[in-house]
């Protein structure tokens, strides 16, 4: 399972008591603007009494239902017992306490909490993560009259699926005007033409060159040829010379549906084989891709055409 498909797990999962159709609002408002934050850059812990406590009785007075007094230190409290909290304190012995605190306890000790290392790691720049968790918790845990002024408040954006301008139909145009470019140029010798015009379509040298480095799809594992294909990293249309785009370093053996990823700005490489991730790509395709943090390091003649890679296709 995928660090983000369990951080969605865990907060389906927060342990909530329920007040007729709905659960109670307390822990879902409070994951929620914590996620607000975490959207405008807030360290990974809220100081309690000073960041929590009167925000968190002002979403209740707004969203909730309403009552003679807010809980505030209760959900804060419990969430560690759902698997992505974690509180600190200026006495961590008083944090491993089985008894719930009074809340002068918790003001004395300054207590603080937030996700968990982890779980902070990842939606620490994943703008559209957050707003997928949010949206998540809008919708199994708080009624949908209060939805969109909810998100309103909180800066929360529906998620959207991308779009893909990319059409087969248009990538065979594209393939054919080049390879009729190729044709037409007088000035490359006849061998030169015949060497491009197979690299152009994925087959000859440039892609035995690949096959070589990369005999395997670094990505998946797959080694059976057929749904292998010789990806350009420095796309064909923007290299300069032959030599580039004969270049097998500029060059990755990947599975079909990688390499329209790659080729798309939906992922691209580090230098070491970090696998860097679109923050466009919407989460559920993320997750169902399982891709991997890191692949193999790849060729130091390769890092030029990666650092373009990352410059000048990757969608951020």
């Amino acid at each position: 399972m995928t660090i983000a498909k369990s951080l969605s797990q865990k907060i389906a999962e927060m342990k909530t008591a329920w007040y007729g159709n709905f659960p109670a609002p307390n822990k879902p408002l409070l994951v929620l603007y914590v996620l607000s934050q975490y959207k405008k850059g807030h360290a990974q812990l809220f100081h309690f009494q000073t960041e929590i406590q009167p925000q968190l009785k002002e979403l209740l007075k707004k969203y909730g239902p309403k009552r003679r007094t807010y809980e505030t230190l209760m959900p804060f409290w419990r969430l560690k017992n759902d698997g992505f909290w974690v509180l600190d304190s200026d006495n961590l012995n008083f944090l491993e306490s089985p008894v719930e605190p009074a809340l002068q306890m918790v003001l004395d000790h300054n207590v603080a909490g937030g996700f968990d290392v982890s779980s902070f790691s990842l939606v620490q720049h994943q703008t559209l993560l957050i707003d997928t968790l949010a949206q998540q918790i809008l919708e199994e845990y708080l009624p949908e009259d209060i939805h969109s002024a909810l998100s309103c408040e909180l800066g929360f954006e529906t998620p959207k699926q991308p779009v893909v301008v990319d059409n087969p139909i248009d990538q065979f145009d594209l393939i054919k005007q080049d390879l009729e470019l190729i044709t037409n140029d007088l000035s490359l010798s006849e061998t030169t033409r015949k060497i491009l015009s197979q690299a152009r379509i994925g087959q000859g040298s440039f892609r035995t060159g690949c096959l070589k480095l990369y005999p395997t799809c670094p990505v998946t594992g797959i080694s059976f040829q057929p749904l292998l294909r010789a990806s350009h990293i420095k796309p064909w249309a923007d290299c300069r010379t032959a030599q580039e785009r004969l270049d097998p370093h500029n060059g990755i053996m990947l599975a079909a549906h990688i390499d329209t990823l790659f080729d798309s700005g939906w992922i691209t490489f580090a230098n070491k084989g970090d696998v860097l991730i679109s923050n466009h790509l919407d989460f559920e395709t993320c997750d169902k891709l399982n891709l991997p943090q890191k692949i193999i390091e790849l060729p130091q003649l390769s890092f030029d055409y990666l650092s373009w890679h990352r410059e000048f296709v990757f969608k951020g």
